[in-house]
């Protein structure tokens, strides 16, 4: 009994890279005006090793050109609550730029961690803390946090689906400025709990001696919202995540005929 605490951090840990990655059309602006900026409510289902989680995401409006991107995820054994994370990022859209304002992370049950963001672009510093430690970190245009960054990747993807192979983007994590590169793999149509859909695979570009692997699945049918996450990471632990459902601008999500 004493490893499902480890798998339970793991589990909520491993899953930043679904509720703390995800996200106009240069020969579609209709399309784009229907996704780009839209409010909506995902649902997921998620498991490792013998556990079960459930995530929601949503973006809201929080002003004229203001939003709040937030992610929670409960893991449970057995029907029991084991640890809850709860993740939101406040960024502002500026033209087609994302510019993050804060990031709040907190981890609470039977492991506990935070991390929080605060954002001074006049001064072009960052405070970052975790627990009880804090850094003062330089800002240059384009540095972002674990969620703004995927806002900005929906971005690129909505103005540029058919021209763009890999991404790359300047991510605070703790103390230091770290590169978070992925790359278009294809396109395949998967099975979701929600049903068959028409998604646009990318996968985590990482050094050749990491054996860790993260795949993501994004919608295409609907605005590139995220369809399906697996990460391998390099104790072996395998984290599945899908989508059950979502909401997008008041339409509900619906699976391809």
């Amino acid at each position: 009994m004493k490893s499902h605490p480890t798998f339970s951090r793991n589990l909520l840990l491993g899953s930043k890279a679904l509720l703390g990655l995800c996200f106009v059309c240069l020969s579609g602006l209709c399309y784009s005006q229907v996704f780009q900026m839209s409010e909506y409510t995902a649902n997921y289902q998620a498991s490792a090793n013998g556990l079960s989680a459930t995530a929601t995401r949503s973006l809201t409006k929080l002003g004229d050109n203001s939003y709040r991107l937030r992610n929670s995820l409960e893991a449970s054994l057995a029907g029991q609550s084991l640890a809850r994370l709860d993740q939101s990022s406040e960024f502002e859209l500026q033209g087609e730029r994302v510019v993050p304002l804060n990031y709040s992370y907190l981890l609470s049950g039977v492991s506990r961690a935070s991390h929080a963001i605060v954002y001074n672009w006049d001064a072009k510093l960052a405070l970052s803390s975790e627990d009880e430690e804090s850094w003062q970190l330089q800002l240059s245009e384009g540095v972002m946090d674990q969620l703004s960054y995927q806002t900005a990747l929906r971005q690129l993807l909505l103005a540029n689906r058919d021209a763009l192979s890999s991404f790359a983007f300047q991510i605070i994590d703790g103390d230091g400025i770290d590169r978070h590169e992925y790359r278009v793999v294809g396109r395949e149509i998967i099975s979701t709990p929600l049903g068959a859909l028409n998604t646009l695979k990318l996968e985590r570009v990482r050094a050749a001696s990491d054996d860790r692997v993260t795949e993501i699945w994004l919608a295409e049918d609907w605005g590139f919202l995220i369809a399906r996450l697996e990460q391998l990471n390099s104790s072996g632990l395998r984290i599945v995540m899908e989508l059950k459902s979502a909401e997008i601008g008041g339409e509900a999500v619906s699976a391809i005929n």
